[in-house]
């Protein structure tokens, strides 16, 4: 029996000896830090549309964001914010049409910011695993972009709004996140991953295919605005009135309108004072 136990002590001696010693080693590192602002950019707190850029943590990238402020804002005025994701390969995308956004955003006192989603190609998803309703055939999350690619696009857009809050002393009660057709997906998927930012949700001809979308994560959360233009032929509408009553349906608090004449790009540029009336109702 003694022998027994020295045996066990030796074994157990030897593994000690043999595994790897946390002594000498680099500690593990943590994910970098998220950029913060600077009071020595030439941009810092400036009114006015203007486009902006920071360095993306980790990389040292310069990645580009659109950023419109209104005249009435001080450092002592907290003011809300819509975030409306870009489309295509621009951060112009959600500007056409006479800046209709942007004129209604002065007029009635929101910042309004657009993030790039860190690379410039087509289709953003911002992480989104949720395909867009296709006439033919769903769309393909994410296409032609690379995991990481697709990961950082969403860590972009947190990284934006975080920075515009703290340099413009943005009301976090009152932050909106809108998308259009791709993008209308990856609002969706940031309102439920992120549901603590946002006290409300627009999607614009952006519809998911039915039973694919978690609205128990955004329930009681916020306020949800589905639009879709009644010309738009990339798009159907019936999906996205089947998306308004699913989500009612689940309880969300949910408003469908449809945009008399609105073609597939513009609709929801020609819906936009309905947009402001939406968010001055919501609030966290």
């Amino acid at each position: 029996m003694r022998k027994l136990s020295l045996y066990f002590v030796a074994v157990v001696l030897l593994l000690c000896a043999q595994a790897p010693s946390s002594a000498g080693q680099a500690p593990a590192q943590g994910p970098p830090p998220p950029p913060q602002p600077s009071p020595t950019a030439p941009l810092y707190q400036a009114k006015g549309e203007k486009y902006r850029i920071y360095n993306f943590p980790g990389t040292g990238e310069s990645i580009p964001y659109r950023l419109f402020v209104p005249s009435r804002w001080t450092p002592g005025t907290k003011l809300p914010m819509l975030v409306t994701l870009r489309a295509g390969n621009t951060v112009d995308g959600p500007y056409r049409a006479g800046n209709d956004l942007v004129k209604l955003a002065e007029q009635r006192g929101y910042l309004v910011v657009t993030p790039m989603g860190y690379r410039g190609l087509s289709q953003p998803y911002y992480g989104s695993p949720y395909p867009i309703v296709r006439p033919k055939a769903p769309s393909v999350p994410a296409a032609g972009w690379t995991p990481q690619e697709n990961e950082r696009s969403e860590q972009d857009v947190i990284y934006v709004i975080d920075l515009v809050a703290k340099e413009y002393n943005v009301d976090t009660g009152r932050i909106f996140i809108h998308g259009q057709n791709p993008s209308g997906s990856g609002a969706l998927h940031l309102a439920a991953k992120y549901p603590e930012k946002f006290a409300g949700l627009i999607v614009s001809s952006g519809p998911v295919p039915p039973g694919t979308y978690p609205w128990d994560r955004i329930k009681g959360k916020m306020g949800f605005l589905v639009i879709h233009g009644d010309q738009d032929t990339s798009n159907p509408i019936e999906a996205s009135q089947k998306m308004a009553e699913e989500a009612k349906a689940a309880g969300v608090e949910t408003q469908y309108a449809v945009v008399p004449g609105g073609v597939h790009l513009e609709a929801f540029l020609t819906y936009a004072s309905q947009f402001y009336d939406f968010m001055d109702k919501h609030k966290k």
